[in-house]
Parts: C-alpha cells; sequence; structure tokens
C-alpha cells in the first residue's frame, strides 16, 4: 500500500473548503501518514457531489493505516487523486463518507505528481443523495451575514439614520422608509457579491472600530 508522509487536513462533516477558505479556528489534523490511491477523475467527482458508502472489503483495507501526529484516533481515512485533482476522505466503520478535505496546494502538487507511478485502484462504493453544495466562498457568505445582523438591528432598533446612510452609501439614493431601505438592500444580498457589498462592511465595522 502507498502512503503520504505529514500534510494537514481540514475534514469538515458538511462543507468542502478550499485551502484558501481555512481559517484559524478550524479543527486542522495533522497526517503523519495516510493511505494514498490513484483513481479515475469520475470516482473523485462522486466522491465530491454524493453521499457515499464504501464497501467493507476497501474499509477493512484501510482501517487504522492512518496515523496522527497528535495520536487522534482516526478509524479510516484515505487520500485519492487522479492526476489532477486530490480528495482525503473520512470514513466511520460502516464505510459512510463522514467528512471530506482538500490538500494545501504544496502537498496538492506532489501528489499529484505522484500519480504518474501508480496504477489506478478500484474503489467499491455506493452513490447515495446528492450533497448540498456551497454556492458562494466561505469569506463571502461571511459578509453577507454581517450585513445581514447589522440590517436587522437597525430595524429592531429603529435608527433610521444609520440605516439611511448605508441605504445612500450603496445605492447612491435617498429614501426616508426604512421598510423600503431594508428590503431593497436585503433583496440586493441574494445576488452575487460585489465591489458595493463589500464596501457596505467596510462601512458597518467601521462603524464599530474593529477594522
Amino acid at each position: 500500500m502507498n502512503y503520504y508522509y505529514d500534510l494537514t487536513l481540514n475534514f469538515d462533516m458538511e462543507h468542502l473548503w478550499e485551502f484558501y477558505e481555512w481559517e484559524e479556528k478550524d479543527l486542522l489534523t495533522h497526517i503523519q501518514k495516510i493511505p494514498l490511491f490513484r483513481v479515475d477523475c469520475d470516482v473523485i467527482k462522486d466522491f465530491m457531489m454524493h453521499h457515499i458508502h464504501v464497501d467493507s472489503s476497501f474499509v477493512s483495507k484501510i482501517a487504522h493505516k492512518t496515523v496522527a501526529f497528535d495520536d487522534e484516533d482516526i478509524y479510516a481515512a484515505f487520500l485519492m487523486s487522479d492526476s489532477k485533482n486530490t480528495l482525503a476522505v473520512l470514513l466511520n466503520e460502516e464505510g459512510e463518507v463522514i467528512a471530506l478535505s482538500k490538500t494545501l496546494v504544496f502537498d496538492d502538487n506532489h501528489i499529484n505528481e505522484f500519480m504518474y507511478t501508480l496504477r489506478e485502484t478500484s474503489i467499491p462504493y455506493e452513490i447515495g443523495m446528492i450533497r448540498k453544495k456551497k454556492k458562494v466562498l466561505r469569506q463571502e457568505e461571511k459578509l453577507k451575514q454581517l450585513i445581514r445582523v447589522e440590517l436587522q438591528t437597525l430595524m429592531d432598533e429603529k435608527n433610521q439614520e444609520k440605516l439611511k446612510y448605508l441605504y445612500y452609501e450603496w445605492t447612491g439614493c435617498d429614501c426616508d422608509s426604512m421598510e423600503e431601505m431594508y428590503q431593497g438592500m436585503m433583496q440586493e444580498l441574494s445576488k452575487p457579491m460585489d465591489d458595493k457589498m463589500l464596501q457596505l462592511s467596510y462601512f458597518i465595522r467601521l462603524s464599530y472600530h474593529q477594522v
């Protein structure tokens, strides 16, 4: 069995974060060694897009083969790559995929280059329901949530002056109706992030001296 050594993973039960979305508060796992397999590109797509159940024959093959530097007990995990993309998979004892992780760019490049020396491995698995896919970047959603919370707070406090200021900075228009301003800006938040939203989040943080 082939292994990859010394890498950091960001296993998450709900989301598959790109390395540039990792944050300090994430519970990162420093891996000492982990099984490594070359697979077809469709296999990686299946694991990323669906809930997967891996056959017990494969699970028993990799069980207790992954070792973490902090002695964290990892029942079964492995890396797979199609020589272009790398994905780390965490399984429970029933073979259910319970978390996924991308790798840092250095490891991703190194692993993909190494794949040319390996033969493809057939991993037996069943495809389940489609995974919920995040539509925006992690940082983008945090900025939008900051704006949502601020707008709701201003409405609750009936702070028309600040709401009007934010509305003007965002739209360049004057308005005296708090409800109209609130609904208009909340509707804009359903659209893709742009420079105006980014600027508005800056104004909000500045008003609380948290820049």
